[in-house]
């Protein structure tokens, strides 16, 4: 009689212990299911062409290369309550471009990690006025709200004051679009804006990579980035969020513990990211 209480006694908790396992999985389940309905709040896409546009779904704000899209797309974007960036490099050329040749001219050095793409001499007023009247234009004509600025840097491989006033001279052109502008990097640039108290007049906010992951181009692998090089971004960061202007974060590859401090910092902080699976942004 003692053996048959026992073994109802341990029927009774085996019970007990599936009926807790199951309710935890249907919980974690849930969590998943509520996870994938949420709306991401940012997201960089700009190695995708327009068969791609999927990959766009369930983003609030989207960074794409416009030359790869139709106004069309971009309209629809827009029907799917999105707010779409537009990449323009104005710092740099790539040789892929069409106008790279037209261009070749003024090329500088090489990019570093980048064999074909090199730095431009942003004082011609050949560039500018391309760059501002015939790249900007074409951009905004398709209906994009803002512009994703690249490659400002320059000024950091090139800090003469030819350099830094061929640059403001384009925000000022692209400012007469009268849409939003995000600056990626060009932290020397962006430093001395907000120092001179004209940062506001030429851009609403930036997008810094890698302050918490690091990239290795050698082995095209992604790693964590240095304490003091995340301790740099953050002070530069807490500099730029006090200058009233928008922050938002592409880190590459990042981990479940990494995304974890990533998704912290940005909640306290009020700043955005997106964590991609790749350089190529796809």
């Amino acid at each position: 009689m003692r053996l048959v209480g026992r073994q109802k006694s341990v029927k009774i908790i085996a019970g007990i212990l599936i009926i807790s396992v199951c309710i935890l999985a249907l919980l974690s389940l849930l969590g998943i299911f509520k996870g994938m309905d949420k709306k991401k709040d940012y997201g960089v896409f700009l190695g995708i062409e327009k068969t791609e546009i999927h990959k766009l779904d369930g983003y609030k704000t989207v960074v794409i290369d416009p030359s790869n899209f139709t106004k069309s797309d971009i309209d629809q974007l827009h029907k799917e309550n999105k707010l779409v960036y537009g990449y323009l490099n104005i710092g740099s050329i790539e040789k892929f471009r069409p106008y790279y040749k037209n261009y070749e001219k003024l090329t500088l050095a090489t990019y570093e990690n980048w064999p074909d793409e090199h730095w431009i001499d942003v004082t011609s007023n050949d560039w500018q006025e391309f760059v501002v009247k015939n790249l900007g234009k074409k951009y905004a004509d398709k209906g994009i709200d803002g512009f994703f600025i690249d490659n400002t840097d320059v000024y950091y491989q090139y800090p003469r004051e030819e350099i830094f006033q061929g640059l403001t001279s384009i925000m000022k052109g692209l400012r007469d679009y009268k849409l939003k502008i995000i600056i990626n990097g060009g932290d020397p640039f962006v430093s001395r804006c907000i120092d001179e108290k004209i940062a506001k007049d030429l851009f609403d906010g930036i997008n810094q990579e890698c302050v918490f992951t690091s990239i290795d181009f050698d082995n095209k692998s992604y790693g964590i980035q240095a304490k003091d090089e995340t301790k740099r971004y953050k002070e530069y960061l807490s500099k730029v969020k006090k200058a009233g202007l928008e922050v938002y974060l592409l880190e590459y590859g990042a981990g479940a513990s990494i995304q974890e401090m990533i998704d912290e910092y940005c909640k306290q902080n009020d700043f955005k990211y997106y964590n991609a699976e790749s350089l190529e942004l796809k």
